[in-house]
């Protein structure tokens, strides 16, 4: 350690560092901000980074952002509530995934001027990325309690990673805000790099409050239809996580660990820092078995004769027959089965993942005036693609990338879910 000179004089003292420290190295932590000794450090950062990791693993980062002269540096960083760093400026991620050109169908429907999972509007870097949609007020968001973010914080810290909640909504559907936070609320989409752009939130919930686009406004089922777009097209305003969950809104989590329960299922243990089972490469999207029916077929006719669809719906299913698809078939039997859709989780980073959303998104717009449902178009899509499990013998093509994989829970997903009396012969 050395001494540091003070000039002039007059205005100040010499100071000097002298070699002691406290557990949390403090010390360490100054004479890394301060010239107190002769390291010369390329980034300091990524020093303190390592500095920091001990002792809570994953809290620090060092977004940086590109400058005129194409150089990087950190960029500034305050405490913001629940302990998390406020990003002053745009943090660009050389892992930033681009928009992609499917997106484009949506106009402005579902678009943002930055990605909702900047960091610039979080305040830290997201890995996982929860979503979820609610509209007109048939129901109001689920908000989580204080205990249930402080559980999820602990274990993010175990498992290094970061979440970040989305809930796509309208007014109606949260009514607690006051008018100042519903204004702010609706205008956060609208933000740039330069003014931060902040999420208001609810009950752990970042509320996106978008306008209605000219796509589902002029429909009879608005609201239902618009609720669809973020669950299926939801990759189109995310940039930075690396694995997005769909919950409906009807589903509450009532503790952190159905999280990674869910999310595990994506990626092996090698490549993931949750241990997950199996020993397969991972799949890029993964969604429940229906615990009740086990075919699309059966859902089909489950749903006419609970009065939810009409008998229009059937002509998608004989479409679906003339190309080949084998509807009464059980996941079981060979066939493409059944899956249901109050969540899923895809992998990000996965181009089959973004590829299959599109595919379903276009295939469920396709029969809208049919069936607003969406199980069957996803499961049509997955297997016309070629994503579905191994198991399935009946898919018109063989693929050797990365698809979907049902997955099996413990326990039977029961709640919120329409059981089906009758069934057909």
């Amino acid at each position: 350690m050395r001494a540091l000179p003070c000039s002039p004089a007059s205005e100040c003292v010499d100071t000097r560092m002298v070699p002691v420290d406290v557990s949390d190295q403090l010390g360490r932590i100054f004479s890394l901000q301060f010239p107190y000794t002769d390291d010369t450090l390329r980034d300091r950062c990524k020093a303190l980074t390592r500095l920091h990791d001990w002792h809570k693993p994953g809290e620090w980062s060092c977004p940086t952002q590109p400058r005129a002269s194409h150089r990087l540096r950190p960029v500034i960083a305050r405490r913001g509530r629940g302990g998390r760093r406020r990003l002053q400026a745009d943090a660009h991620s050389p892992s930033a995934r681009t928009r992609h050109p499917r997106c484009g169908v949506l106009g402005t429907s579902l678009h943002v001027n930055q990605p909702i999972d900047a960091p610039s509007r979080l305040g830290f870097n997201c890995t996982i990325a929860v979503i979820t949609a609610l509209y007109g007020g048939y129901d109001t968001l689920h908000s989580y309690s204080r205990s249930f973010q402080a559980r999820l914080g602990r274990q993010e810290r175990e498992h290094g990673v970061h979440t970040c909640w989305f809930a796509f909504v309208d007014a109606a559907s949260v009514p607690d805000l006051s008018a100042s936070e519903i204004a702010q609320a609706k205008a956060a989409f609208n933000t740039t790099a330069l003014d931060g752009g902040s999420w208001v939130q609810s009950g752990g919930w970042n509320l996106v409050m978008l306008p209605e686009g000219q796509m589902t406004a002029t429909l009879p089922e608005h609201n239902q239809l618009r609720s669809r777009l973020p669950k299926m097209m939801a990759h189109c305003v995310l940039a930075h996580a690396k694995t997005m969950l769909y919950i409906d809104a009807k589903l509450h989590l009532s503790e952190p660990k159905s999280l990674w329960t869910m999310v595990e299922q994506l990626k092996p243990a090698s490549l993931w820092t949750i241990q997950a089972r199996g020993d397969g490469p991972g799949s890029a999207w993964v969604a429940p078995r229906h615990p009740y029916r086990s075919s699309v077929r059966d859902e089909l006719v489950c749903l006419y004769l609970s009065g939810i669809i009409s008998e229009r719906a059937f002509a998608q299913l004989r479409a679906y027959h003339a190309d080949g698809f084998p509807s009464e078939l059980s996941e079981y039997a060979g066939g493409p089965g059944l899956v249901e859709g109050e969540w899923h989780a895809r992998d990000l980073q996965a181009a089959e993942s973004t590829a299959l959303a599109n595919e379903w998104f276009d295939e469920w717009w396709r029969w809208r005036e049919h069936n607003t449902r969406d199980q069957i178009s996803f499961i049509y899509a997955a297997w016309r693609m070629g994503f579905l499990p191994p198991q399935n013998q009946t898919q018109p093509r063989s693929s050797g990338l990365k698809g979907f994989a049902h997955f099996n829970p413990h326990l039977s997903v029961t709640a919120a879910v329409k059981s089906c009396d009758a069934q057909p012969e």
